[in-house]
């Protein structure tokens, strides 16, 4: 149910479970102000949504149930509530057709928009993700960066009002949650290799399926836990490749189940943006099955490696004992970062005409 049909000052768009997760900490010291959170329904499966609201203590006041990532459709739902509540300013988040729907929106509705997790670039315009996060970038009023990279990326672009270097909110919220005692919420020991695996360039592609088995065979000797998708399950099925016998699925899981496992792993396999910030927050090494990443901060740092499956013949083997022996000692996301986000906002809502070049 919606709030109040009554002005806000704050309307917070959300479509996609990373965006629940990373924006469950902030949406909570929002509540304080005139505020409404608004889920658009982009992911609207019970998996992908309904259990990270429930583990979170988080819950949305109005549900778009648009049930699509169809940006256009997204951008009028959300143009209609903002007819209705008339927000002074407009928060998305990352790079979700969503967020990029609530940009479009509060750019035709001339209302102020601010975008958490901006200047993340991976360099390659062929990801949907990086045309977003562009796209939303030069439409924002007000810029929130996780990094002083990514700040640095738009000043290049030539972005530099209104830009301020927050942190990352999944900071906080993965740190809350993993000093929980959460080893009883799997019943695996503590030496395994935790893979994920959702993009459509790695779990559509038969051949790529078909290298990912030969190198999990190559390390044989380490066991490999995979929460695996469905999509990727029937793919694998239809196509008749088996996962060799190191291989342990497991079904999705919830964010605490998942943490519970990110806590115990050795190393992590992922191609997800999110999951690579989790591993290096929570002193895991990464192996990135991608070509590249728009998390640069951690290969920088040395905790985190490229090895795309298509376009890779170095040793797989000895990639993943070398980052076996990684000591993540510390992660480049900031800290008290929701504290940080949430005193920049309230300043924007009482001096709105403000404009502050590179902010720290």
């Amino acid at each position: 149910m919606l709030k109040s049909l009554e002005k806000c000052d704050i309307l917070t768009i959300a479509g996609t479970r990373p965006e629940v997760i990373k924006l469950s900490e902030l949406v909570k010291q929002l509540n304080h102000y005139r505020h409404v959170y608004a889920y658009t329904g982009q992911h609207y499966s019970e998996n992908m949504k309904d259990i990270f609201f429930d583990e979170l203590d988080s819950s949305s006041d109005i549900d778009l149930c648009c049930n699509t990532s169809d940006i256009e459709i997204i951008k009028y739902k959300i143009i209609d509530l903002i007819s209705k509540i008339k927000p002074s300013l407009m928060i998305v988040y990352g790079d979700t057709n969503s967020s990029l729907a609530g940009a479009l929106a509060a750019t035709e509705t001339k209302t102020k928009l601010i975008h958490i997790e901006a200047g993340l670039r991976s360099f390659d315009m062929r990801m949907p993700e990086e045309r977003n996060r562009i796209k939303i970038d030069r439409l924002a009023d007000y810029l929130f960066c996780p990094t002083t990279l990514s700040r640095e990326y738009l000043r290049f672009e030539g972005i530099k009002e209104n830009v301020f270097v927050t942190g990352n909110l999944i900071v906080d919220v993965c740190q809350k949650f993993a000093r929980l005692d959460l080893k009883a919420r799997n019943n695996f020991d503590e030496d395994f290799i935790l893979l994920t695996l959702h993009r459509a360039e790695n779990v559509d592609d038969i051949n790529a399926l078909k290298i990912l088995v030969i190198r999990l065979k190559e390390i044989s000797h380490c066991k490999v836990i995979f929460p695996i998708h469905p999509r990727t399950k029937k793919n694998l099925e239809v196509n008749k490749i088996e996962l060799p016998q190191n291989v342990i699925t497991i079904d999705p899981v919830g964010y605490l189940d998942f943490l519970s496992l990110l806590k115990k792993t050795k190393l992590v396999l992922t191609d997800s943006g999110g999951v690579q910030e989790e591993a290096i927050i929570l002193g895991k090494p990464c192996i990135t099955l991608r070509h590249t990443t728009e998390r640069a901060e951690s290969i920088l740092m040395g905790a985190n490696r490229l090895y795309p499956l298509l376009q890779n013949s170095e040793d797989f083997v000895s990639v993943v004992d070398e980052m076996l022996n990684i000591q993540v000692r510390d992660h480049p996301y900031g800290k008290s970062v929701t504290f940080k986000t949430v005193n920049i906002i309230k300043n924007i809502i009482l001096q709105p005409s403000v404009k502050i070049h590179h902010q720290v």
